[in-house]
């Protein structure tokens, strides 16, 4: 909505749509939910990171972090953020990454000065921060393990501001 932290949640099943809500707070549930059962699928499926191919020389010991850092994740525990853009990364880095986290369903754009788009992994907690300047250039690449990015998330000043906002809306919707 244009109220920070208040996101109308619609939820569609069969080409219908099933449940269409209101929901206050700092990110949808539904996609924290839905990221969380990407990984929750991936790691069941019993796949593992697959070797290397040449030309690979730091995506090994980059996926080896952010695996162990997903499975210590602990509700309340600080970011773990590997920024891509400051990393000698090759092609053949950057390539078998993505190959090997792949995208899930949660996509969040979010638009101010530049945008910054934020993409769910297949591993677990584990999501995709890319920032793009107001031409588009990709300024900031990070890979983040938490619960949500906080970059996607309404903070407590913009939900106290948006609470002020609806009950000027309330107000002026009641005097009519």
């Amino acid at each position: 909505s244009v109220f920070a932290g208040v996101w109308r949640v619609v939820v569609v099943a069969g080409g219908q749509t099933v449940r269409d809500t209101l929901e206050v707070g700092s990110v949808p549930q539904v996609l924290v939910d839905a990221a969380l059962e990407d990984g929750q699928r991936a790691a069941g499926s019993g796949s593992r990171f697959g070797a290397a191919p040449d030309g690979v020389m730091n995506a090994p010991a980059l996926l080896t972090e952010l695996d162990d850092r997903q499975r210590r994740w602990q509700p309340g525990a600080a970011t773990h953020v590997v920024n891509l853009t400051l990393l000698p990364l090759t092609d053949g880095d950057s390539m078998h990454l993505d190959a090997q986290l792949g995208a899930g369903r949660v996509l969040i754009l979010s638009r101010g000065y530049g945008n910054c788009r934020i993409v769910n992994t297949r591993l677990s907690r584990t999501w995709r921060v890319t920032y793009f300047n107001s031409t588009d250039i990709n300024i900031l690449d990070t890979l983040e393990v938490c619960r949500v990015p906080e970059v996607a998330c309404a903070a407590a000043e913009d939900l106290e501001d948006s609470a002020e906002r609806l009950a000027e809306v309330l107000d002026w919707v009641q005097a009519a």
